[in-house]
């Protein structure tokens, strides 16, 4: 009888994970943010470097913002994480998304009854992590991907996208040699094109001096950009009049939409 229940239950596993497995090699990296929502720091306990790590050493090509470098956005998955905690034990799942913010792949909980924060997440994580270990995935090797993708896309520009005298507002500020002026909030920033994205700036309150405020990279979509701030990433776009809008959630975690009024030049 106990040789049929664990039959039964392999059976179970194999149906289960095939599908995920097929779904999850078609993607080329995922993206570990450097800080999920229930932190209040950037890799706070090292969640953030464990969970990459452990993606890594499974045939995942995890990496953070700062090493998207053009690939296309939706062809990476994005991690995330279902927390539960209570005076008893935490639980932990693994979520998998992809561009559009759908579910892939969400792993089985792992719980932990240890009391030390940093103890009872890794545990918890390590044990959610066993339901993805046995998919056997191989997403590649990425540098390869990212130079086809490169070469895909050398004839097309996805920031020419909103045409103002047969030209878009986004060749036009990667074409200006000078900062480009918005305000939003009674502040001034400015962007600075380099290459295929923007270095957004502002006005330090203390001394004037220009401070990197976050970075804007093309995605996959036409017009579309992410906006990386703070080891957080937001969808980004520039309107008709060249403002530039960020998604964002007001205090109530509703989604909403930041306008950074592009100031004329006299």
């Amino acid at each position: 009888m106990k040789h049929q229940i664990f039959l039964l239950l392999i059976l179970f596993s194999f149906s289960f994970t095939s599908p995920a497995q097929t779904n999850l090699n078609e993607y080329a990296y995922v993206l570990i943010p450097q800080q999920f929502d229930f932190q209040k720091g950037k890799d706070q306990f090292q969640i953030n470097t464990l969970l990459r790590h452990l993606f890594n050493k499974e045939g995942f090509n995890a990496i953070y913002d700062e090493e998207l470098k053009g690939l296309p956005r939706c062809n990476g998955l994005f991690a995330d994480l279902f927390v539960d905690t209570n005076f008893l034990n935490t639980t932990i799942q693994i979520l998998l998304k992809d561009c559009n913010n759908n579910i892939v792949y969400q792993s089985a909980p792992g719980r932990s009854k240890e009391k030390e924060y940093k103890k009872s997440y890794h545990e918890a994580i390590r044990k959610s992590f066993e339901s993805i270990e046995i998919l056997g995935v191989d997403q590649g090797d990425l540098e390869s991907f990212r130079e086809s993708a490169l070469k895909r896309d050398a004839s097309f520009s996805p920031i020419q996208t909103v045409e103002v005298k047969n030209e878009s507002i986004s060749t036009n500020l990667m074409k200006s040699k000078s900062l480009m002026t918005y305000e939003f909030n009674g502040k001034m920033f400015y962007l600075e094109a380099i290459e295929n994205e923007f270095v957004v700036y502002k006005k330090d309150k203390n001394n004037q001096d220009f401070v990197e405020y976050g970075t804007l990279v093309e995605t996959s979509r036409a017009g579309i950009y992410l906006f990386n701030k703070d080891g957080k990433s937001q969808l980004a776009n520039f309107d008709e009049a060249g403002n530039l809008l960020i998604d964002g959630v007001d205090t109530q975690g509703n989604p909403i939409q930041n306008k950074y009024q592009k100031v004329e030049e006299n």
